[in-house]
């Protein structure tokens, strides 16, 4: 064996030797679920808290779910919206679970005026002063940023507080 053939050789085990450690400590630092943890994970699974964690939806046209489905009507008198300068306007705005189902509706119609429709029986009609304190504090009225403004600013208002309300159920 030649002096070439014997560095070749040497950096090659030495490469083998370098990837086998490298697998041998990323098995150390994550050797995966233990049962435990794996029952842990069943547990919170099998106890999901409903509309904990809502998605918004955006429509660009303003939505009444069929009167079979509402829960509630709230109207949203004495709060308004800003338009967005440059983006699409949003009409309405769907908040559902990652399961798709829905928890509300907040729509608008032509003359601006805005109703929450509850799908589910949520006790929200106490937290609408925080609603209205929310939408002054983000300044929804004046917030004319698409999607997070307006309309999307009212929405997300809504989310926090429809989310408290299903944590306090």
């Amino acid at each position: 064996m030649n002096h070439f053939d014997h560095c070749r050789f040497a950096g090659t085990t030495l490469s083998t030797l370098l990837i086998l450690s490298f697998f041998a400590i990323s098995l150390l630092a994550n050797p995966g679920p233990t049962r435990a943890t794996t029952e842990g994970l069943k547990d919170e699974e099998l106890q999901p808290h409903p509309f904990s964690d809502l998605n918004l939806r955006f429509s660009n046209r303003p939505l009444t779910p069929p009167d079979t489905l509402i829960v509630q009507t709230i109207p949203l008198t004495g709060l308004s919206v800003a338009r967005p300068f440059v983006a699409p306007d949003p009409q309405a705005v769907i908040f559902e679970d990652d399961r798709r189902q829905r928890a509300a509706v907040l729509s608008t119609d032509s003359s601006g005026t805005l109703t929450l429709y509850l799908l589910e029986d949520l006790p929200l009609d106490p937290k609408l002063p925080t609603l209205f304190e929310c939408a002054h504090h983000r300044s929804c009225e004046d917030d004319r940023t698409p999607l997070t403004g307006g309309l999307g600013c009212l929405a997300i208002c809504i989310k926090e507080l429809l989310e408290l309300s299903a944590l306090n159920q």
